[in-house]
């Protein structure tokens, strides 16, 4: 069953069309991967979907319910898109927060935080800013926020863009292990080999 359902979607800013009647459908447990050269409109479309920018005309339906029918938004929106988390391509953590006090801001159940640190082994790096973190541990914490949101979809915005060999290795795990625990998720690279270790199909835009 899909889970999201995009129908004839198109994307301007001003007279630079960004894509023009596209289709896309993710079905639920299934992993998507996005991939296709910079300046595709990759990241574009991705913050489309989580509502960061506005189509200019088609229709995206997510979990039943449409976020845009025919252009137009729909009064539910704000409750649509918490089925929705993005781990952003620069991680946008508060350099001036501890790893805990990143993750707080968006959930005060501080078991649920430590659980969740703890199973994805960062839990002895509460207490660090993100700047002493790896950038796959930066990865992970920009995750675990994501997760706390309770989404049934995750958008992943380029999630190696900043990591070494070892690290990409890593984030393919924890992005297969996300999809065995039922996770929807959408995947934007430009980098192939990343993405022939993860279990998806693969678009081309």
């Amino acid at each position: 069953m899909e889970i999201i359902n995009v129908i004839n979607i198109s994307k301007s800013f001003g007279t630079n069309k960004v894509f023009e009647n596209m289709n896309f459908s993710l079905e639920k447990g299934e992993i998507v991967s996005i991939v296709g050269s910079s300046g595709r409109g990759k990241t574009t479309f991705l913050r489309c979907l989580v509502g960061l920018e506005q189509i200019n005309s088609g229709s995206i339906e997510i979990d039943g319910k449409y976020l845009v029918e025919n252009g137009l938004y729909s009064s539910e929106r704000k409750e649509i898109l918490s089925k929705v988390g993005i781990v952003f391509q620069n991680f946008n953590l508060f350099p001036n927060l501890t790893s805990f006090q990143n993750l707080e801001i968006v959930c005060d159940d501080k078991e649920k935080i430590d659980n969740l640190m703890k199973r994805f082994n960062i839990y002895e790096k509460k207490d660090l800013y993100p700047q002493n973190l790896s950038g796959g541990q930066q990865q992970r914490l920009a995750v675990i926020r994501t997760l706390l949101k309770d989404p049934k979809i995750i958008l992943f915005d380029e999630p190696t863009s900043a990591l070494d060999h070892e690290n990409r290795l890593e984030i393919s795990n924890l992005i297969n292990d996300l999809k065995n625990q039922s996770y929807s998720i959408v995947v934007v690279s430009h980098d192939d080999k990343f993405v022939e270790l993860i279990d998806s199909r693969i678009v081309k835009m």
